[in-house]
């Protein structure tokens, strides 16, 4: 009988193992899942090119719905609209009759205008930068129309005059280049009536003398994007509101052959945001667990603002809101924003990971505006962004791909957010 016990104990340890094990590899997977899902050519970069945004809340929403997520007011969506933007279609980039490649060799600013012809380039760096008096002078003799300015900024300070006048174009050059080592691609809700572009340093020298340029550029000035939400009711505090949340729009298209993927940023954050739907779907919350899926973060943290400006439910009612963003890495901690100022809060999650040693370390900064947490802040809500920390240097740029993203702490994370929001 005795033996028959330790049978008995060792095949539930065993099932027991195999389950916890099970569940571990399906939260990866499907995670996994996710982001192979959100950064395939599909998605379009998940910006407002063919869609890509749109197709991207659709399939959120849809995600929700088999998970068992309820929406507000009989719909996942909601609409706003907002200006962006947009390049589209040809884009072309010669120096000297040489062909850049692309997102790897170039990449169009975010409030660049239109361009199509040859023209002449000027280049100015901290050996002959010239002085303001020179340069109006220049200005006043149309010295700089039909030329491009290139500009390496590489050791002039950054408060130069003369650099800061040539930055906004006051000379009225047909177009600006700024050379730089890493290149970082952004969003814009107006443009400018000159091309603007990112070139890498190594691409054009003091010899180049001409570039051939392409840029297709519309402004589309009334953009329908989308905040996707739902919930999952409390069991025993239903009107005591918790929301995780995740933007899921990225940088979208950039002429008709490149787009950028957005597997960290935010490919991850919808991942584990979906996660904790699954988990909270499985294990009924005490608390309503909110899921919001932000639009336009890119743009502006704009999705956010408009659900700030228009609540689906009190905003009294939410006790606590983590936001999380770039968080597929982590080998090296997490980084809590509004950690310096939720003392309470942030020893709470240090607490648990000094029991748990989920994750390396848990670092805190001051609050400021650089994701969704930030208006819900201003309205008094306490919320954390969290971001996670790494060797990754890939960020707004098209080497962001979910096949190199390591998701080795992903679990870890999930596992330390979930039992901080459990103890909320």
């Amino acid at each position: 009988m005795k033996q028959l016990n330790t049978h008995i104990k060792l095949f539930v340890f065993l099932s027991l193992y195999c389950v916890s094990n099970f569940s571990f590899s399906q939260d990866i997977s499907y995670a996994k899942k996710v982001l192979d899902t959100l950064t395939s050519p599909y998605f379009e970069g998940r910006g407002a090119i063919n869609d890509g945004e749109k197709k991207a809340a659709i399939y959120i929403a849809k995600e929700f719905e088999k998970l068992g997520v309820q929406p507000f007011k009989n719909s996942f969506f909601q609409y706003f609209n907002y200006p962006i933007n947009t390049f589209y279609g040809n884009l072309s980039v010669a120096i000297d009759g040489e062909t850049l490649q692309a997102g790897v060799d170039f990449i169009v600013g975010a409030n660049s205008g239109k361009i199509k012809g040859t023209f002449d380039l000027v280049h100015y760096n901290a050996a002959n930068l010239p002085s303001k008096k020179t340069i109006q002078k220049l200005s006043k003799r149309n010295f700089f129309l039909n030329k491009f300015i290139v500009i390496d900024g590489a050791n002039i300070p950054s408060n130069n005059e003369t650099l800061s006048l040539l930055k906004i174009n006051v000379v009225g050059a047909t177009g600006i280049i700024f050379l730089e080592d890493k290149l970082t691609k952004a969003l814009a809700t107006n443009y400018v009536d000159y091309a603007i572009l990112k070139v890498k340093r190594e691409k054009i020298d003091r010899k180049s003398h001409s570039i051939t340029v392409i840029i297709q550029q519309k402004l589309l000035s009334d953009y329908q994007s989308q905040n996707v939400i739902g919930y999952i009711q409390g069991t025993e505090f239903p009107d005591s509101l918790v929301a995780i949340t995740a933007h899921y729009d990225h940088l979208g298209r950039m002429g008709g052959e490149v787009y950028f993927p957005g597997a960290n940023d935010n490919g991850s954050g919808v991942a584990l945001m979906l996660n904790f739907a699954a988990h909270y779907a499985q294990h009924p919350p005490k608390k309503t667990m909110v899921f919001m899926a932000f639009g336009a973060e890119e743009s502006g943290i704009l999705g956010s603002k408009y659900f700030i400006q228009h609540p689906l439910f009190h905003l009294q009612q939410l006790n606590f809101l983590i936001n999380v963003d770039v968080i597929g890495t982590g080998e090296e901690g997490l980084m809590v924003v509004n950690g310096v100022e939720l003392t309470t809060a942030f020893e709470k999650l240090q607490t648990i990971n000094t029991q748990h040693h989920y994750v390396a370390e848990i670092k805190k900064r001051k609050n400021a505006p650089n994701s969704d947490h930030y208006w819900f802040i201003e309205k008094g809500v306490p919320a954390f962004f969290i971001y996670g920390l790494g060797s990754r240097k890939a960020y707004h740029d098209v080497e962001d791909i979910a096949s190199t993203l390591p998701m080795n702490e992903f679990n870890n994370i999930f596992l330390l957010l979930r039992d901080f929001t459990d103890g909320l």
